[in-house]
């Protein structure tokens, strides 16, 4: 699920004039937060413009402001949005009329042209009465979930240290605009702004359009060192070494102000006891389940057989469940009793478990059949390869307790459930597995240039293979419970043919019609289900949950003896589409429905696909609505759907 953040990020280390000193680590901050954003909260790329050096021109700005955040009409109201700037500050005399009788100073954002001539005139920056306008207009248009960051300053320097070797101030003086320049480059809604109003400076008075987070008070400097700015080092070392999810800003400016020396870093806003971004990239991580106190000596866990959980299945412990937060682990537990939806963990150290709740998360599966690869040699890669062979044991060996899926190292490929040859840029999978290998292509190549990137393929392959084979033993609900597939006409989503799966297996044609389908369960049992259904593709190894019921639903949506249509059209029944990548002739997946009798969580068996950085779509998890026991039913069934383009 995208993250509903939406940032314009700016960083300028060069100017334009000769007269501007040039900084050093404005771009790299601005970088780094971009990779805060993109790597640890999820944002997709598109929701972050970054603007650096020549690009950072203040009609470049301005426009990018408007365009990107102000006129997006994929910015919803509500939404979080970050405007973050690391370069010079200024000031510069007002322009007459701003202030009344009185002579004040502007404070002003030094874009990469600033004091330069251009046809209109010469550039006076970007004034804090046209930046405090422009966050009227986009408030007004997207709400007041806005924060302001600021490292700069705008006085000179002033400290013996700051003084000694002034290149380190992020300030400069203005010497050739005048407040003419900076009256004529007004934001246009800003034109009939009161003289008579108190708003001067960035952070001069608590707005209720947006949150502000300066580096420093008036009068001090802010500084950088060779590593960054310095209010910049310190959010980023806060949000490396706290939770930050339900921290508010006045909260999160304390944290920073113990990071910072020779400044005083504000943060001004009438919202400003309001959670970081208001909370909203701070969604729910799938991988997590919950977990209850049991006994003095035992956690419950909502994971059970359903999800691949078998005795030794060990989990590690933690506070909460939120992505892009610190989250650190409090301990490590081992699965002990199992049950259909839910299991009995017990501390791997010695002593009483004292964690009375919080989340669990699967480190490694336990499972008793491991995943078999075989090594092709490649001359190439061979210390690679030496490498990859290192991290997995030997068949004759006892299977190591590895994070992740138990796999182990074999010597012929007819033993395998892989083949894998390393080339220079990718890696290349021969799958030997029957399933697989009788439905879909039996080679594919991934991109990978290192050993840590061909664990995480072969990590996800072992999982995928997890998850595909899996079932219940017991198989108590064998004939009772079927799949059909069906094409549906687009206009009127009524069925345009008949049960395309036969025998498991489905032939479906890219035709390049966006053609759309529906999946309809039926329950022939004396039981009501819960039903969870996966696709699989077998191209990336990605896992994505199709349909997943509502957690607060009073009942089962596969009622005994009906059906459930997965495509009907309504928000929690979305059709199902196939359609092959660039290039490809043919591609398949497969279909995994899961049931259950009483509600668990499914989400976290959800992957991404190897190949891709795209986030899938992940409904939302919430905690059991029914007690669940040791009697309850689950069962599963898989179906291959094969896509061949139309020649």
């Amino acid at each position: 699920m995208a993250t509903k953040l939406f940032a314009l990020v700016i960083g300028l280390d060069k100017y334009k004039s000769g007269n501007i000193w040039d900084l050093e680590t404005c771009v790299n901050d601005a970088h780094s937060i971009k990779r805060w954003l993109t790597h640890d909260l999820h944002v997709p790329r598109e929701q972050v413009c970054l603007l650096t050096d020549k690009q950072a021109t203040q009609r470049n700005i301005e426009d990018n402001f408007m365009s990107h955040l102000v006129n997006n009409a994929a910015i919803e109201h509500g939404d979080a949005i970050l405007v973050y700037f690391a370069g010079h500050g200024s000031s510069l005399r007002a322009p007459r009329g701003w202030f009344g009788h009185n002579s004040k100073t502007v404070e002003i954002l030094c874009p990469y042209d600033h004091d330069t001539k251009c046809p209109a005139g010469r550039i006076a920056g970007i004034s804090d009465r046209s930046l405090n306008a422009m966050m009227r207009d986009l408030a007004a248009a997207k709400g007041d979930n806005i924060t302001l960051i600021l490292d700069c300053s705008f006085s000179s320097p002033t400290s013996r240290l700051a003084l000694r070797d002034r290149r380190h101030a992020r300030w400069t003086p203005t010497s050739k605009a005048t407040p003419e320049d900076l009256d004529a480059g007004l934001w246009r809604s800003a034109l009939g702004y009161s003289a008579k109003s108190p708003c001067r400076g960035f952070a001069g008075i608590a707005c209720d359009t947006h949150i502000i987070l300066a580096a420093c008070r008036q009068g001090e400097s802010a500084n950088e060192s060779k590593s960054g700015g310095n209010l910049t080092l310190a959010l980023l070392a806060v949000k490396n070494s706290k939770s930050i999810h339900r921290m508010s800003y006045s909260d999160l400016l304390r944290n920073i102000e113990n990071r910072v020396e020779d400044q005083h870093p504000i943060c001004v806003g009438l919202r400003k006891q309001r959670a970081l971004f208001n909370g909203i990239p701070f969604i729910a991580d799938t991988r997590y389940v919950p977990i209850d106190f049991y006994d003095d000596e035992k956690l419950r866990v909502d994971a059970g057989a359903i999800h691949g959980v078998t005795e030794g299945t060990e989990f590690s412990v933690h506070k909460h469940n939120c992505r892009g937060s610190l989250n650190p682990v409090l301990a490590s537990f081992s699965a002990v009793e199992v049950h259909p939806t839910w299991c009995l963990v017990r501390s791997r150290s010695r002593g009483k478990a004292a964690i009375r709740d919080g989340w669990a998360r699967i480190t490694r599966w336990n499972n008793r059949t491991p995943f078999r690869v075989h090594f092709r040699k490649s001359f190439f890669s061979f210390f690679r390869r030496l490498r990859l062979r290192r991290c997995l044991p030997s068949k004759t060996d006892a299977v190591q307790p590895r994070p992740g899926v138990n796999m182990v190292r074999v010597k012929n490929s007819s033993q395998s459930d892989v083949s894998v040859k390393l080339r220079r840029r990718e890696i290349v999978l021969e799958r030997h597995d029957g399933l697989i290998a009788a439905n879909c292509r039996r080679i594919i190549h991934l991109s990978s240039e290192q050993t840590n990137t061909d664990l995480r393929v072969l990590d996800a392959a072992a999982r995928f293979h997890l998850h595909l084979h899996r079932r219940n033993p017991q198989r108590p609900l064998l004939g009772m419970v079927t799949m059909e597939l069906y094409r549906l006409d687009p206009s009127s989503w009524s069925r345009i043919n008949g049960n395309l799966l036969v025998d498991g297996r489905a032939e479906i044609v890219d035709d390049e019609k966006n053609a759309i389908y529906a999946v309809v369960l039926h329950n022939y049992s004396d039981t009501d289900l819960w039903p969870y259904l996966a696709y699989m593709d077998s191209s990336g190894y990605g896992i994505s949950m199709v349909y997943h019921p509502d957690a607060t639903s009073s009942r089962p949506p596969l009622r005994k003896h009906s059906d459930l249509v997965i495509g009907s059209g309504t928000t929690d029944s979305e059709a199902l589409s196939f359609s092959l990548t660039e290039g490809a002739d043919t591609g398949a997946g497969f279909l995994k429905l899961f049931v259950s009798s009483v509600f668990t969580p499914m989400t976290s068996i959800e992957q991404g696909a190897v190949s891709s950085s795209t986030p899938m779509f992940s409904p939302t998890s919430g905690r059991s609505i029914e007690k669940s026991s040791s009697q309850d039913l689950w069962d599963s069934i898989v179906s291959c759907v094969t896509v061949v383009r139309r020649r």
